[in-house]
């Protein structure tokens, strides 16, 4: 099933179980309520009943002539009922008549009939076949005793007082409905269900009316990112979403398109890997095949300088696919790091001394500007060797010019990392280039290019061994005019 239908029948069926259950509710509260009316409305008709009774009491002091005289009792609720919706000629209750049980004035034990024994009014059914509810009627002295009528256990009754010059001598005991069986009070209860019925009908109408448009407002954003997942997993990297939303939607299409440009630039940063590496591996190749040609054909005699030249172009094309060896095996995680506790102070200084005769032969002058007593991390001392030694060997190779080497290692403010700079005074590089240095085989045009020997991957390698000491490399313009390297490396933590 599709996501829109889902949502579609979700919306539906939870609009219906609160219609149902609103409905219900409504149904059972109007019910009640008038059952609780009719009841209340029973007691005040029955107000002059209970003062026809204290007329009786107060003419003999006492209970005896209507003692056991269920018929006599029956008669006085009739007259009491006479000309009000709860007479049986009005039809609302139906014609009383004794309970087959009990005969007229039949005393039980002291002359008093007991508790469940007495007169019962009500038919056995009501209209159309329903079962009549049979009201029971009771005279109870001040104990609540039985006087006259039923008064069963199994009943729940309204009590209206007897008062005799405002004291309390009996009480007119009537049962309490539990439904209607007859009367406008029944029509008007059905007559709600009915209209209850219609607008819960209509209510379910509507949801479904606005559950479509809502649910195709919730899936038109799934179906353009489904339509542009389909696009990219073909190759099409160029899909952008323009979704005017404020919610999770909003989001996923912002991160949906970051995924599309990278995977645009990683694209274009593989066509152009594969460009560049078809470039670099050609040109020492093919100048390496035009000297063999030459000498072959005898366009050129063989000699050792010949014989050099084509060493030199093996030995670049060498130095190259070692670099992209290392590359390789760094991005598979197969090149592997035994780090331990470094002093990189004293890594510096061995690194310096390594290289001061080839620094010495290009005019440039190591200076350390400012460092710590000590700055222990933790690394692989090879790797970090390799990581100096490049920058070093680009230093030579494109600081023309430049006769200064500074370095400088400090201590971050928060005391958790080490900044290393190690600056030149040579030409420099343009400030637009500079974040593109440590990009495979890139080179700057004119003082970085092959000809100076390098494959373009020194700064590329720089930048794996840094990673893979969880530390950052960036590039900007010292201050001494030329280049200058920031290295970001952890302090090892005690």
């Amino acid at each position: 099933m599709r996501i829109q239908n889902k949502l579609i029948t979700i919306f539906f069926l939870t609009s219906v179980l609160l219609v149902v259950t609103q409905v219900l509710v409504m149904q059972w509260s109007i019910g009640k309520g008038m059952i609780d009316y009719v009841n209340e409305r029973e007691l005040k008709v029955l107000s002059g009943v209970a003062s026809s009774l204290a007329e009786l009491y107060q003419k003999e002091g006492a209970w005896q002539s209507i003692s056991g005289n269920h018929r006599g009792f029956k008669k006085i609720i009739d007259k009491g009922l006479v000309d009000s919706e709860f007479s049986p000629a009005q039809g609302n209750r139906p014609p009383s008549r004794p309970h087959p049980d009990v005969g007229q004035n039949q005393p039980q034990g002291n002359g008093h009939p007991i508790r469940g024994q007495g007169v019962r009014y009500g038919p056995p059914h009501g209209r159309g076949g329903l079962p009549a509810f049979e009201v029971s009627y009771a005279l109870l002295d001040i104990d609540k005793t039985l006087i006259a009528g039923l008064y069963s256990a199994d009943l729940s009754f309204s009590y209206i007082d007897i008062l005799v010059e405002e004291k309390v001598i009996g009480f007119l005991a009537v049962s309490k409905r539990v439904q209607l069986t007859a009367g406008y009070e029944l029509n008007f209860v059905k007559e709600q269900q009915r209209y209850i019925l219609l607008i819960a009908l209509g209510l379910v109408l509507i949801a479904m009316l606005i559950a479509m448009p809502l649910a195709a407002h919730f899936v038109k954003p799934i179906k353009l990112l489904t339509a542009a997942m389909s696009k990219l997993t073909l190759g099409d990297y160029q899909q952008r979403i323009d979704l005017k939303r404020k919610d999770e939607f909003a989001r996923l299409t912002r991160d949906f398109n970051e995924l599309a440009a990278t995977l645009e630039q990683n694209e274009q940063a593989r066509k152009r890997w594969l460009a560049d590496i078809s470039h670099e591996l050609r040109t020492p190749v093919a100048i390496l095949k035009g000297e063999m040609e030459a000498m072959l054909d005898g366009v050129r005699p063989l000699s050792l300088e010949r014989i050099q030249s084509s060493s030199e172009e093996i030995v670049q094309l060498e130095q190259l696919l070692d670099d992209l060896h290392e590359l390789t095996r760094n991005d598979l995680g197969s090149m592997h790091y035994r780090k331990d506790s470094v002093d990189l102070i004293a890594l510096l200084s061995e690194v310096a001394a390594q290289y001061h005769t080839l620094l010495l032969e290009s005019g440039i002058e190591v200076k350390f500007a400012v460092l710590p007593e000590v700055a222990i991390i933790f690394a692989d001392v090879k790797r970090l060797k390799q990581l100096l030694g490049n920058i070093i060997t680009n230093t030579i190779k494109y600081a023309i010019e430049g006769n200064t080497l500074k370095i400088t290692l400090e201590l971050s403010q928060d005391a958790k990392e080490y900044h290393l700079r190690i600056e030149d005074n040579g030409l420099g590089v343009d400030q637009n280039n500079l974040p593109h240095l440590f990009e495979y085989l890139f080179r700057v045009e004119d003082s970085r290019n092959r000809e100076t020997g390098g494959s373009g991957l020194g700064l590329s390698i720089c930048k794996k061994i840094v990673e893979a000491h969880h530390g950052k490399i960036s590039a900007f313009a010292s201050d001494l005019g030329g280049l200058g390297i920031l290295i970001v490396l952890p302090k090892e933590s005690l």
